[in-house]
């Protein structure tokens, strides 16, 4: 296994060797905000495309869409690689790509992020994939599940999951900002499961499903049912253009669980679903490289003024290249510093003037791995905004640590990682040392919730298929990417009897 490098940043001078660089924009936030066109995508793209072999597909459907930002289901640390091919911007832990810059502030989490659609103005997204299973239609059609089962179903399952993420957004939507919100929420309309759609589809009963009505309580407008109201009409379904297309299991039950929602001062133009052929859908791509078809709505946004903050451009950035954060300053006094995570020690400080909107770019090729802040200061160096950013060098691998590589008893495994991709859907993962991912299987299990570097603890109550304590062996936990089974990094450990 390589050795570890260093993670804290170590002292530096101020002189930096590229010398630091700093654009600014002018103080175009000041103005009166100008409406934006903006086309939103939500695609779930099976496995990474990796069943169909489809990734140029998936380019080709988000050109042909026209779409400007795109929220990605099951990506499969794809992300970036989708972003290159489109000229994009990306965020791996959002699972985003797009035209415009993202912006991850402090606080986000991971939950939301800004597009700057231009200087100083913002819009808000949100993108998520919702809990498959147990599937409720499927309940419903196949098992005779009735309407208080399916109910309490769904609300044990993803009406829970989605009031977590409208809770992190009711600061925005409260705040009058556009916001966006895409995904695979593996649940139906209320609008959808009406007395009239459900008497053409021929299924059971009506349904108030409880996520859709928990988003429009949330302010949010579904965006596909704005423009086509009607469901027997256009019933719009996603799921699912075939296995792949087009082969369905003959007891499948189609609907419509991708969405573009949007709330806020926004437009809806246009929605369009995109698939597998013309029958099912407004523009076909074919080979279709998914099992769901996707979801494109044109809008006009009334952009938000973008707060006063810094961002640095990912999560994470590349050793030796620049470094760049994105800012909104206060006054034309303010400036930008480089510091290791948590001081206010300076290592490089760039003027954040004449206008209040920018991009700074420090010189890496001094510093060394590890976490850095990139702080905004005003004249008196009173902090407005930090934001934090792990370098990592362009050949290092995720390095994964054990508190104890021996356990005894039902003693949990204490585990640490560092130089982590950082996807949304990370994961550690235990096995029998030697055994591949491929082979499996797993034995526990745990999210490393798109951290780049971290620690956590598996043990008792742990997801995954064995009991704790594991039975006595050699074992490995590996960092495995984004809900895949493609691993970098582990470390050993063994279980004594």
């Amino acid at each position: 296994m390589a050795g570890r490098r260093r993670l804290c940043a170590g002292a530096v001078g101020l002189a930096l060797a590229m010398g630091p660089v700093v654009a600014s924009t002018g103080a175009s936030a000041q103005a009166a905000l100008q409406p934006v066109d903006l086309t939103v995508m939500t695609f779930n793209i099976w496995y990474g495309a990796t069943v169909t072999h489809g990734l140029d597909e998936v380019v080709r459907a988000i050109r042909e869409a026209g779409a400007d930002v795109v929220g990605l289901q099951e990506p499969y640390a794809r992300t970036r690689r989708i972003a290159k091919a489109l000229g994009f911007h990306a965020s791996p832990r959002m699972h985003l790509v797009s035209r415009f810059p993202i912006l991850e502030p402090s606080g986000s989490n991971g939950d939301w992020a800004y597009l700057l659609l231009a200087p100083g103005e913002v819009a808000a997204i949100a993108n998520t994939h919702l809990t498959c299973c147990p599937y409720t239609p499927y309940r419903i059609v196949n098992r005779g599940f009735g309407r208080a089962e399916a109910m309490a179903q769904e609300r044990r399952t993803r009406l829970d999951q989605i009031r977590d993420h409208l809770s992190a957004l009711q600061p925005l939507l409260s705040a009058g900002v556009p916001t966006f919100f895409t995904g695979d929420f593996n649940t139906p309309s209320y609008r959808d499961w009406t007395p009239a759609a459900v008497r053409a589809r021929g299924l059971p009963y009506a349904m108030r499903w409880p996520v859709s009505l928990a988003m429009e309580d949330a302010g949010f407008r579904d965006s596909y049912r704005e423009v086509h109201p009607d469901p027997v009409a256009d019933p719009g379904f996603t799921w699912t253009a075939g296995y792949p297309a087009p082969y369905v299991y003959p007891w499948e039950v189609f609907d419509r669980i991708d969405f573009v929602w949007n709330a806020g001062p926004v437009e809806t133009k246009s929605s369009r679903v995109i698939g597998e052929s013309r029958a099912n859908a407004d523009l076909a791509i074919r080979p279709w490289p998914s099992d769901h078809r996707s979801v494109a709505s044109s809008f006009t946004v009334t952009p938000a003024p973008m707060p006063v903050s810094v961002v640095a451009e990912g999560e994470s950035a590349r050793l030796g290249l620049p470094l760049r954060a994105r800012f909104h300053a206060e006054g034309p006094s303010d400036h930008v510093i480089l510091a290791a995570t948590g001081s206010t020690t300076a290592l490089a400080d760039l003027p954040a003037g004449p206008g209040p909107d920018g991009t700074v770019a420090f010189d890496t090729t001094q510093l060394e791995q590890g976490a850095y802040d990139v702080v905004l200061l005003d004249a008196t160096d009173t902090e407005l905004s930090r934001d934090t950013v792990v370098l990592i060098a362009d050949d290092q691998l995720p390095v994964l640590t054990v508190a104890d590589p021996t356990l005894e008893g039902d003693q949990r495994l204490e585990v640490s990682w560092a130089f982590a991709p950082g996807n949304r859907f990370d994961w550690l993962a235990v096995f029998r040392a030697g055994v591949s991912a491929t082979e499996g299987p797993y034995k526990a299990w745990r999210y490393t919730d798109a951290r780049v570097d971290g620690r956590s603890t598996l043990g008792p109550g742990a997801r995954g298929p064995a009991p704790w304590p594991l039975r006595p062996g050699r074992y490995e936990v590996r960092l495995c990417l984004d809900d895949s089974y493609r691993c970098r990094g582990s470390a050993p450990f063994r279980v004594l009897d």
